[in-house]
């Protein structure tokens, strides 16, 4: 045995695992005053790289969840005011159909059904344009397709319904044959003699003339709605025009005793022509034909485009010449609903107008803004059973967006949130039971190693016995 003055070995040997043990119960206690064991990039480099990619991802699956229910409510919003739209629908239809029941009801209850629908049609109106969600207007349009339009010409390009998509930017029509109306030029009698005695049958309607040219042209004129035909004077002869675009839109005489000069004649519009390019697929179908002012065309989702006569398209948009383009595109509402970029889901939602609904075929009335039951209910019952439908057709895309996309979304994004939460646990999070065993490990060794530096500091004083 050999003893040292300068040197007490186990007394530094002793120091060092007291000083081991005494960092070891610090990280202990460190871990269990925080519940995370990792606390600092030096406890686990790797660790703490997966822990905060996953705890950004958490963070975000939080954020995106809040913003699907923000969706959801918004959506809620907007299919709560069509719900109110398709009520004043369904109450405008009944006072249509009281109309049209012309052998029970006079002129007075007419005037006063159409005063109850002129008063449905301004609410509608009104919804319209002050439902909102926050500050952002929601069925005003703004949230729907709008057309970009270069070139000048014959007629002008209106998106006048809107579908839910994921994408619909950036889509390029082009007209390459315009619709036109039909029209039989100047006839061959003198307007402005007396043709009172005269006769004319427009598309199945016959009609007298009058005594002088304004009197034959109002006759005429007065059964618009049915004929479709509106009436005018050139270089003093009888001119008909179609109110309507497309090839159904036709004019027929028949029966003309001396008013046009022609026994029979006829004249078919055109249907407008376009094309569109899109990655997507678009795929734009010809025109078909309405009645009132304008033509139709639909494309592959479902969306109406409207053409008009430039003339006829003031504060619209602007005209479109033969092979000019227009650009559609959304103004779309886009939801984050996911943690990262591009999980995003958008929506469409149509301008709620009374010009904007009851787009159909074979109508007098072209939009739910021109329904005179006064005038013919029949044609006001069409337009409100297509309103109707385009409501209906709108509440369902929101109900659909809603179930299959947001409340799906929110169903998806919480049960990922708590297994990414877990594994990020795992990797982060404090083991209570494991620390607990250590810590009384650690307490343990540090009693004894403290018991045991004291003894080796004894060890040198054994030298002092040599010295006696």
């Amino acid at each position: 045995m050999s003893l040292r003055i300068n040197l007490n070995s186990a007394a530094q040997t002793a120091h060092r695992m007291l000083q081991s043990t005494d960092t070891a119960l610090g990280k202990t206690i460190e871990r269990l005053s925080s519940g995370f064991k990792i606390n600092s990039a030096a406890d686990d480099p790797a660790g703490l790289v997966i822990s905060e990619k996953l705890r950004a991802q958490v963070s975000g699956l939080g954020q995106a969840i809040a913003n699907a229910g923000d969706a959801v409510n918004m959506v809620k919003t907007a299919e709560g005011a069509l719900n109110e739209v398709s009520k004043l629908l369904r109450s405008m239809r009944d006072l249509a159909v009281h109309a049209a029941n012309t052998g029970a009801t006079d002129s007075a209850s007419s005037l006063a059904d159409q005063a109850q629908i002129r008063s449905a049609i301004d609410s509608i109106n009104k919804i319209g344009t002050e439902t909102q969600f926050g500050n952002k207007n929601l069925l005003d349009g703004s949230a729907g397709l709008t057309a970009n339009v270069t070139g000048n010409a014959v007629v002008a390009a209106d998106v006048s319904k809107a579908n839910i998509t994921g994408s619909l930017t950036g889509v390029t029509i082009t007209v390459t044959q315009l619709a036109t109306k039909a029209q039989l030029g100047p006839g061959t009698v003198a307007l402005g003699a007396d043709l009172s005695a005269k006769s004319i049958t427009i598309n199945g309607v016959t009609v007298q003339g009058g005594t002088n040219q304004a009197n034959t042209l109002a006759n005429i004129n007065a059964v618009s709605n049915q004929t479709g035909v509106v009436a005018s004077a050139v270089g003093g002869f009888l001119q008909l025009d179609q109110r309507s675009f497309g090839s159904n839109a036709k004019i027929v005489v028949t029966n003309d005793t001396g008013i046009y000069g022609s026994a029979t004649a006829s004249a078919v519009g055109k249907d407008v022509q376009a094309q569109v390019q899109t990655a997507g697929g678009l795929n734009i179908s010809d025109a078909t034909w309405v009645g009132g002012e304008g033509t139709i065309l639909k494309d592959s989702l479902g969306n109406a485009i409207q053409l008009t006569d430039a003339a006829a398209s003031t504060g619209g948009p602007a005209p479109v010449a033969l092979g000019a383009q227009f650009d559609v595109s959304a103004g779309t509402l886009v939801f984050q609903v996911g943690a990262y970029a591009g999980q995003t889901r958008s929506l469409n939602l149509a301008a709620v107008s009374a010009n904007k609904l009851g787009l159909a075929n074979g109508t007098a009335v072209l939009s739910l803004a021109n329904v005179d039951v006064t005038l013919d209910a029949q044609s006001a019952i069409k337009v409100l059973d297509k309103a109707i439908t385009d409501i209906s057709s709108q509440r369902a895309n929101l109900g659909a967006v809603q179930r299959n996309v947001l409340e799906s979304s929110i169903n998806s994004l919480t049960i990922a949130k708590e297994n990414i939460s877990a594994s990020e646990s795992s990797i982060r999070d404090t083991d209570m039971a494991a620390e607990m065993v250590a810590l009384t490990r650690n307490q343990i060794l540090e009693q004894a190693g403290t018991a045991m530096l004291a003894q080796a500091n004894q060890a040198p004083q054994t030298l002092l016995k040599l010295l006696q």
